[in-house]
Order: structure tokens, then C-alpha cells, then sequence
């Protein structure tokens, strides 16, 4: 399971209101760990309703916000689409406007200095950002796919000219696996391997579980465990996730 799961899928999950409850609910295996962390960073969460207008135009204010911030923020304004407030809708649209704008000013600009320099750098700050967007527009499909097509075609584009870096690795992995491509993911990392580090583990751990693969994750997630330097709180939290403690 990836660290914006919850994110992605808020509406279809329960949704505990405070940080006690969701420890609680990740306890009892509802919940992932990260929604006890998500909803411990704020007195009043930002997607709790009813919504903080103001709040919500302050934080879209901020020209460089994550993906986990960009994520919450347009689920936020696909709900308020619906309003009956017309004011509230049309800012809701064009809020969602306003990011998917971002990144397409940022993509355009970076397929401009490709034209002349064919860097791997930018081919992979493009393969993000295609990432990026097919995650925000989860809920429309065919749109979704389209960018993670563009995404795979620049990491592709990498891996002809040079191996993967680590961080471009976890992408590419993430993108296979919102495609459902299990097997084509677990290729790519076999290949694309320099050692068998920790993330690699993680990531092979991650892979095996979604495809329902139980006793290689406990294998895997046993071998993460040995591993000499201590995990921290979080990775040992998504391999207790994983094996259902």
C-alpha cells in the first residue's frame, strides 16, 4: 500500500474524526497508519466539514504545494462542486483549475527545454509530474491513464539512456501498480536493481502484496527486518500493516 492510498480513496473508507479514533481504527486493521499521522497534524483537518473556505484559499494561495496537499484540495473541491452555493461552486471549479494549471505550466516549460536539451533530468521531473496529475484525476479514468501513459513514456525514455535513480524507480513502480501491471512491476525492479537495499524490499513488498501474494510479503518484510540499521517508525508500522498485526 502507497502512502496517498487514504487520500485517494477517503470517500469510500470510513472516516474517523479524531486522531484517537483513527489510531483506533488502525489497530483494528480499517485504516492505514497514515491516517492517524494525517489527522494528528491538525486541530481540524482540512477535508473535515463542515469546510474552512477561508482556510482552504489560503493554503491553494501557495504556488508549491505536494502531492498529498494537492490531493486532499481537489477532493475537498470536487465536493463542493455539488454546493448549493453557486459562489462556492464556481470557486470549487475553479480551484481545480487553478492546480491542474500549475502543473501544466510547469510541464509545458520543461517540454520546451527538452526540445533542446534531451536531459534524463527533465525527462524525469516530467515523468512526476504526468504521475502527479493521473493521481489527482483518479475519479476520471480515461483521463487518468492517458497521464500515466505520458509518465511511463519519459521513464521509459530513461531507461534507454541510463538505469534508474531510486526516487524515479518508486515512481515508475507506482505508476505499474495504479495500472494494475503486477508482473511488469516486478520486472522493472528485478532489472533496474543495483543491490538489495531497503527500499528495494519495500517496494518488492509493496508489489507482492497487491497482488495478494501474503507469504512472499511475510518473507520480504522478514529480510526488511534483519536488515542492520533500525527502521523507523513509519516503515515499521507499513510492514506491521502488511502483515496484519
Amino acid at each position: 500500500m502507497d502512502e496517498y492510498d487514504y487520500f485517494r480513496n477517503r470517500k469510500e473508507s470510513f472516516q474517523p474524526k479524531t486522531p484517537i479514533a483513527a489510531l483506533k481504527a488502525y489497530q483494528a486493521g480499517f485504516l492505514p497508519i497514515s491516517v492517524f499521522t494525517y489527522k494528528s497534524g491538525s486541530t481540524k483537518p482540512l477535508d473535515e466539514t463542515p469546510y474552512d473556505i477561508e482556510e482552504i484559499e489560503r493554503l491553494l494561495s501557495r504556488e508549491n504545494l505536494g502531492l498529498e496537499t494537492n490531493i486532499v484540495l481537489i477532493g475537498i473541491f470536487e465536493d463542493l462542486i455539488f454546493s448549493e452555493d453557486q459562489e462556492i461552486a464556481l470557486f470549487a471549479a475553479e480551484s481545480i483549475n487553478i492546480i491542474e494549471n500549475r502543473y501544466n505550466k510547469q510541464i509545458e516549460a520543461l517540454k520546451q527545454t527538452s526540445k533542446s536539451e534531451e536531459s534524463t533530468e527533465v525527462f524525469s521531473k516530467l515523468g512526476r509530474l504526468f504521475f502527479e496529475l493521473a493521481i489527482l484525476n483518479r475519479e476520471r479514468d480515461s483521463i487518468k491513464k492517458f497521464f500515466l501513459r505520458e509518465s511511463y513514456q519519459y521513464f521509459s525514455d530513461i531507461r534507454n539512456k541510463r538505469n534508474l535513480l531510486p526516487e524515479e524507480l518508486n515512481t515508475l513502480v507506482r505508476l505499474l501498480l495504479e495500472l494494475k501491471l503486477y508482473m511488469n512491476a516486478a520486472e522493472i525492479i528485478e532489472k533496474e536493481k543495483s543491490e538489495e537495499s531497503i527500499e528495494y524490499l519495500f517496494l518488492k513488498a509493496e508489489i507482492c502484496f497487491a497482488m495478494g501474494k501474503y507469504r512472499e510479503t511475510r518473507e520480504i518484510c522478514s529480510q526488511i527486518q534483519d536488515f542492520p540499521d533500525t527502521l523507523t517508525n513509519k516503515e515499521q508500522m507499513t510492514i506491521d500493516y502488511w502483515l496484519g498485526v
